[in-house]
């Protein structure tokens, strides 16, 4: 039984498989896995009759497997595979940049806590050295260190101005 070239609907898994070109078995399976968009009767089984619009596969294959369907067509696969690698080398090219920047940033990152570590060391180092004395701010050095201390509160008045910040 051949499928005539002219009809429309596709109405076994035979004829459903001859036209895309697989064995009945993989169309059935692409209908359980992949959505196929097989048609059966209102509250039939799933072992019942099956109906296939010619339209429905055609758009099925070009949304599931578009890269195979243009190929077929000479221009649209080569204008598609010129595009593709277009896209790819942009995508190649933005994932470098995104890969210097983030290399820069670990870098600055590191900087920044060996610096901060230093600090630490020297507020400590000094700390330890001068004595605390009762009734004197205590400063732990951070005179060697200005840009450590927070910045001067200006109040307007003197109402707040004993909250810890």
């Amino acid at each position: 039984m051949n499928i005539s070239e002219d009809s429309t609907v596709l109405s076994s898994w035979k004829d459903i498989a001859r036209y895309l070109g697989k064995g009945v078995r993989t169309v059935q399976r692409w209908e359980r896995h992949l959505g196929l968009p097989v048609r059966r009767p209102i509250g039939a089984s799933q072992k019942s009759a099956v109906v296939l619009y010619r339209g429905d596969v055609d758009a099925w294959l070009a949304t599931r497997f578009s890269a195979r369907t243009l190929l077929k067509d000479g221009e649209e696969g080569n204008q598609s595979s010129r595009s593709a690698c277009s896209s790819l080398k942009e995508g190649i090219r933005t994932a470098r940049e995104l890969r210097i920047a983030n290399q820069k940033l670990t870098a600055q990152i590191i900087a920044s806590i060996q610096l901060l570590s230093e600090r630490c060391d020297l507020l400590s180092t000094q700390g330890l050295q001068e004595p605390w004395r009762a009734g004197e701010p205590v400063a732990l050095g951070l005179t060697a260190v200005p840009e450590l201390l927070p910045a001067p509160q200006s109040t307007s008045s003197g109402v707040g101005s004993d909250r810890i910040a």
